[in-house]
């Protein structure tokens, strides 16, 4: 099982649930969004100012696209164990790991909403003793999905 997403995936190896926010680094978007953002920004600004803008544009995008696909954050949801670890890894290697739950429960997720740069998002929380903040979602049709997919695939609950 595999569902990609731009912001978050979500996998399947045995009995192990994977949700993973790492970004997956594109060259072929790179390219298209810093072209459209050079023409654009060459057209709006004139030629000296929008070259300098474009390649300031190009250098810090790059930047945090390359970022965001080097550092993220994986969760594990084992069915056997029942166990929820939380992963922080760097370039595939795991820099962190923390035990979030020894038994999990679908019902100590919680959603929170956040508005950022007027977006509405949804901080993924786990209650456990203690408030162990997750994933950020990017919408509320994420949200969703997780939500489904908790319930479908993972506790084996259906509504049909």
């Amino acid at each position: 099982m595999n569902e990609n997403k731009d912001y978050f995936k979500i996998s399947k190896n045995g009995s192990i649930h994977t949700l993973s926010d790492r970004i997956p680094f594109n060259w072929k978007e790179l390219m298209i969004w810093t072209s459209a953002s050079f023409i654009f920004l060459i057209w709006f600004l004139g030629i000296g100012i929008g070259i300098f803008v474009a390649i300031l544009t190009l250098i810090g995008y790059t930047f945090y696209r390359f970022t965001s696909w080097i550092y993220y954050t994986e969760l594990k949801i084992d069915e056997q164990t029942g166990k929820i670890t939380r992963l922080k890894k760097i370039l595939n290697r795991t820099q962190k790991t923390e035990l979030i739950a020894d038994k999990f429960d679908p019902t100590r997720f919680e959603y929170s909403e956040l508005t950022r740069s007027g977006k509405t998002k949804f901080l993924m929380n786990y209650r456990t003793h203690k408030n162990n903040e997750l994933l950020i979602l990017k919408n509320k049709a994420d949200k969703e999905l997780i939500i489904k997919y908790i319930a479908e695939k993972i506790t084996g609950y259906n509504n049909a």
